[in-house]
């Protein structure tokens, strides 16, 4: 597969691993030439290309300066499948196991009843339109009050909210640890689910990675089906942009960092609206963190079971900006994101509450209906 990368180095200084430690083989262009040899000849897949393809990010921020539209994410796709297969075979269980974990979290969250969204929720006020929103693996498991927030703005806002039981993970985890078989059944199993609840206007993700993931199924599937799925997919951010607002929010007196997920950043090329949404909540000052290589806080749930040091170093980079801001509040859009910059922060002495913005969206919401109410107090 030729990658039309032409070598020129622009992708350099965007790249998080290569600012960390200025070596070729941990460039894009650099894993380019290690996966075109991955996937022209078996046999050249080495330990050190292993461990270099395994060091990259998944970032895309070299997608998103690249002058020829290298599609570096298909390409990633591909080597770290063509270097899966070379690795030991004890090994390769291991993560298989984390993959089959990973879908399990959310369905057993589910099966216990504590799920706190409903399948339905009604629009208030005049209807805008029906959505089916993702719950999620991870989502369901750890992130619950972000989904309970999700579905309460779409709410508000005007659109009918389905939320259904299933699917139980869209595939991205089994596409970062190079298993595209079972990315490629998840995918189809997401498709069906939401297929089962009816025709619906946007299906709706609050998660950066996950969304990334479903946008791409035409391409990852290559069907009229995934196509015309990938095609309602819509990050909540960008969906809440696009009318003129409902809401009513309390003001938060708050100093907020905003960290830029790069699957929503560069995976889906949305930026603007997740600082617009916070501008809506008044008394709230955005404080940008800053533009030079190392926004990927190193957090994905793949990479940080595939290169752990990378991971912790890009994370105390990206904590250190942090804490260098002087924000009162982090606030990203992914799972992955919340969760490694929360570690992060905290293995630094540093108790800065970490949040996705709709949660904070939720909780001025929350302040207007409930003054009184314990949440909007926290």
């Amino acid at each position: 597969m030729e990658s039309g990368c032409t070598h020129c180095g622009l992708c350099l200084e965007s790249c998080p691993t290569y600012t960390l430690w200025g070596r070729e083989p941990d460039s894009p262009r650099g894993r380019i030439v290690m996966i075109e040899a991955a996937l022209a000849d078996a046999g050249s897949v080495s330990g050190p290309m292993i461990a270099h393809l395994d060091a990259c990010a998944g970032c895309m921020a070299c997608v998103s300066v690249c002058p020829e539209d290298v599609q570096y994410g298909d390409l990633l796709n591909l080597g770290r499948a063509a270097i899966e297969r070379k690795r030991p075979v004890a090994e390769r269980v291991r993560r298989r196991a984390r993959v089959a974990a990973q879908a399990r979290s959310g369905r057993l969250r589910t099966l216990s009843g504590t799920d706190g969204v409903e399948h339905f929720t009604p629009a208030q006020g005049e209807t805008r339109g029906r959505v089916g929103l993702l719950l999620g693996c991870s989502g369901r498991a750890s992130f619950d009050a972000l989904n309970v927030a999700t579905a309460a703005l779409l709410s508000a806002e005007g659109y009918d909210v389905i939320a259904p039981s299933r699917p139980d993970c869209c595939g991205a985890t089994a596409l970062a640890f190079g298993e595209p078989r079972t990315a490629h059944r998840r995918a189809q199993d997401t498709i069906a689910a939401f297929a089962a609840i009816g025709g619906v206007d946007h299906i709706v993700v609050n998660a950066g990675t996950c969304g990334a993931a479903m946008k791409n199924y035409g391409r990852l599937l290559g069907t009229a089906q995934a196509r015309a799925f990938s095609a309602l997919v819509v990050d909540v951010h960008e969906l809440l942009v696009r009318e003129p607002t409902r809401l009513t929010l309390t003001p938060l007196a708050l100093r907020v960092a905003v960290h830029d997920a790069c699957q929503l950043k560069h995976g889906q090329g949305i930026s603007a609206a997740v600082r617009e949404l916070l501008r809506r909540i008044p008394g709230v000052e955005l404080l940008e963190l800053p533009a030079a290589a190392g926004a990927c806080c190193g957090g994905g749930g793949a990479y940080r079971a595939s290169a752990p040091q990378a991971s912790v170093e890009l994370g105390d980079r990206q904590a250190r900006a942090i804490v260098q801001a002087g924000a009162q509040a982090i606030v990203s859009g992914d799972h992955a994101c919340l969760r490694q910059l929360t570690e992060r922060l905290r293995a630094g002495g540093h108790e800065i509450p970490v949040r996705h913005p709709l949660e904070l969206l939720h909780r001025a919401l929350a302040a207007t209906l409930e003054p009184a109410s314990s949440e909007a107090s926290q």
